[in-house]
């Protein structure tokens, strides 16, 4: 490699680190580009006898060239071969030695009309070229050439063109900054249509203002967005080792780019490039202003668009960003940009509410979810509720619930709500979390639990509206926020809330409940000719008999049994039924109770390729323990009798050896590293009486719930409850722990030991 390509590589790498982020840098390196490919050209090519011009095409050719953008070059000649072969290694050769990513193509003048012709992926390119050194006469007619025909083929091209994918959102948290609705090929189709339309290369949209396809505001909103757009797309190539499109919360946290004005950007690009299909295809966007249906949305209006569902959407968010809905919300478009990245949440705030909203009607597809709108009653409040639930995030912090509440109080009456439909929208909003953190997080056989739950929402009808608002909210979150699980939880959470809050005998509480289940798993053991296993059933806690039932109860004690029976110290008893969600299981577990035992069980069951959904841990009698967990599996692999026998196996090894048991999943994790990167965040709370409830935020991986196991049993404490909630590759557990004596922990050094030996494990 020459001194001069050495240079160049130096001068490029200092312009990489050194500029910021933005269409100048792009221009710059484009710049410096240029001047490098210019003269190892004129150096090799001079040699040809034949006329001969270098071009630089797509990006480049625009003067947007990023930190890992292909060059893109085409030599037009009609030099034969034998002249060109040694010639073009001087050019190509060093470029690629420099491990730079090198495009060409080497074509007569003809035989580039023809490809051009033929192929919409070479015209593109060439659309937006320019001619780099060699004979500019030359370079100028193929580009001109190249224009010029598009223009008398539009009929064929344009369409073809607009017909074009686009993925995603341009309101995604993690936005594909170049394919992605929004993104630089969106940009990049309207400079494409401005170049056919006008019959000339173009580098920007710019044209489509004289062929009155855009009009001033449009044309300053796209001239704005490509500079963020170019700015985005710089910090993400800087960043990464190749070439990549998406922009993850992090890299814009650690950036301090302005992704909010980003998130605008790429709004803007993506309804005027809406706006420009319609307006050419002669079929305006509902809310253009040229199909003269331009009005701001009433609440009529509105409701009329949510029960649509998702077909609403693109409509929806064209008038959001229009300002349309501003008299219903105010500054709901600004809310469509703002960002708070929280678990699973995939869109920005304003764009989450509407999928909420769209997806009440969407969601009645479901048959749990179109029987809780069933006991709702009018679903008005309910759509208010769905389209309002996260306006308090436009401030930061806590309490956006209570915020939102009182917008609703403010707001409710211009959705055309009475004062009484008011309220009920307002506790919606304010409770909107309610069922997801109780189901997630707490214990739900728990009286106290259920008494404060049924205390905030006082009827039946709000239950079930609450129901549906909590699934909506979880299906418009992103991918898997919602699944047969969490529909097992709630369902089964809403179901004690409306029992607690009835008049029937149904409403019995924890202590009824519990001596029912006590009695008629006595009576099942009596028919069985078991009553030795009784001694179990009769001195089980009041907690655990209202959260199990009967013959689960009995199937309990006779694991018991087996395990007191043996005399073994290492003997351990197992059952397995279906569990609550279809593609689940509950595995039950007897075995001589010691420390680290929970741990031991969760390493078992990671080493047979289960995965855990919750746990409780139970003390039985005379020193045994009582552990069921809800698993499903891990892998793509089916769960059969092998799937419990390795269980067994592992079981059995990892009590006699723990240490063995924890080589082996260190083994799995290498194997298996995080599905995502996140923070580890470790926070503690109080439930009540009954236990200390330790929260664990995490990226999910093979062991996770082993390694806190440990932490636990590391620092002395027990674990008697545990829920396991993993989206998007990150887990967020709640366990509940005792003390020796069976007491909530509440030494501030125990507990931020805890929390200490939770984060190294994990």
């Amino acid at each position: 490699m020459g001194a001069d390509v050495a240079g160049f590589l130096a001068h490029r790498a200092e312009l990489i680190a050194s500029a910021t982020p933005g269409s100048d840098a792009a221009r710059a390196l484009s710049d410096l580009t240029d001047r490098a490919v210019s003269a190892l050209a004129e150096t090799a090519l001079s040699q040809l006898r034949s006329p001969w011009s270098v071009l630089a095409l797509g990006g480049w050719g625009a003067h947007r060239l990023l930190p890992h953008s292909d060059l893109d070059l085409l030599v037009v000649t009609d030099a034969p071969a034998s002249e060109l072969r040694p010639a073009l290694t001087g050019v190509l050769y060093p470029l690629w030695d420099a491990g730079l990513s090198v495009g060409h193509q080497v074509r007569s003048r003809r035989d580039h009309e023809r490809a051009v012709r033929d192929d919409l992926e070479t015209l593109t390119a060439t659309l937006t070229g320019r001619v780099l050194c060699g004979d500019a006469a030359l370079g100028a007619r193929v580009l001109t050439g190249a224009a010029a025909g598009a223009r008398k083929r539009s009929r064929r091209i344009v369409p073809e063109l607009t017909a074009r994918e686009r993925p995603g959102s341009p309101y995604l948290l993690e936005p594909d900054l170049k394919n992605g609705a929004g993104g630089r090929r969106d940009l990049d189709e309207l400079t494409w249509l401005a170049a056919v339309l006008t019959g000339a290369p173009q580098a920007t949209p710019a044209a489509l203002s004289a062929l009155n396809l855009v009009d001033a505001p449009e044309a300053a909103a796209l001239d704005r967005a490509a500079g963020l757009l170019d700015g985005g797309r710089w910090i993400v190539h800087r960043a990464a080792p190749r070439a990549s499109g998406i922009l993850t919360v992090e890299e814009a946290v650690e950036s301090g780019i302005d992704a909010e004005a980003l998130q605008a950007a790429m709004a803007d690009v993506h309804h005027v490039i809406q706006r420009v299909r319609g307006r050419i295809s002669g079929r305006p966007t509902p809310v253009d202003p040229r199909s003269g249906a331009l009005a701001a949305v009433d609440g009529g209006a509105l409701f009329t668009l949510l029960d649509r569902g998702d077909e609403a959407l693109p409509a929806l968010e064209e008038a959001a960003w229009a300002g349309l809905l501003d008299d219903l919300a105010p500054a709901f478009g600004e809310l469509m940009h703002v960002r708070r990245p929280a678990l699973s949440h995939a869109f920005t705030v304003g764009a989450h509410c509407l999928r909420c909203a769209t997806s009440v009607a969407g969601a009645g597809d479901r048959p749990e979810v179109a029987h809780a709108l069933e006991g709702a009653g009018d679903r008005r409040p309910l759509l208010t509720a769905a389209f309002l639930h996260d306006v308090g995030k436009t401030q930061r912090g806590p309490g956006h619930a209570v915020r939102g509440e009182s917008a609703v109080r403010t707001l409710g009456a211009r959705f055309g709500l009475s004062a009484e439909q008011v309220e009920d929208a307002a506790l919606l909003v304010r409770e909107h979390l309610l069922l997801a953190e109780t189901a997630a997080g707490l214990d739900i056989h728990v009286e106290d639990v259920i008494v404060r739950a049924a205390s905030l929402v006082p009827r039946p009808d709000l239950v079930d509206a609450l129901f549906v608002l909590t699934a909506a909210d979880a299906l418009a979150t992103g991918p898997g926020a919602w699944n047969s699980w969490h529909t097992a939880l709630i369902g089964e959470l809403c179901d004690r809330i409306k029992a607690a809050l009835s008049d029937s005998s149904a409403s019995a509480g924890t202590i009824e409940r519990a001596e029912a289940t006590r009695l008629s798993a006595l009576a099942l053991l009596v028919e069985r000719g078991a009553d030795a296993e009784g001694a179990f059933v009769s001195r089980a806690s009041l907690r655990y008999l209202s959260a199990t039932a009967p013959h689960d109860v009995a199937r309990h004690a006779a694991l018991i049994a087996e395990v007191v029976g043996s005399g073994h110290p290492d003997a351990f008893s197992l059952s397995v039924t279906t569990g609550p969600t279809a593609g689940t299981w509950r595995a039950s577990v007897a075995a001589h109770d010691r420390p680290g035992l929970f741990a031991t069980l969760c390493g078992a069951l990671c080493l047979s390729g289960l995965d855990i959904h919750g746990a409780d841990a139970w003390d039985a009698q005379d020193g045994i323990a009582l552990d069921v967990f809800v698993v499903r599996p891990d892998t793509l692999a089916a769960v059969d009798p092998s799937t419990w026998a390795a269980f067994e196996r592992h079981l059995g090894s990892g009590l006699a050896d723990p240490a063995g048991l924890a080589v082996r999943l260190a083994e799995r994790k290498r194997h298996y590293p995080p599905r995502t990167r996140t923070r580890t965040l470790v926070h503690v709370e109080d439930t009540g009486a009954y236990a200390t409830a330790v929260r664990v935020r995490a990226a999910d991986r093979p062991g996770l719930l082993y390694d806190i196991a440990r932490a636990f049993a590391d620092t002395g404490l027990r674990l008697t409850w545990a829920r396991a909630v993993t989206r998007s590759g990150v887990a967020n557990d709640v366990f509940h722990a005792t003390d020796d004596d069976g007491e909530p922990v509440t030494d501030p050094g125990a507990l931020g030991h805890l929390a200490m030996r939770i984060r190294e494990r994990v």
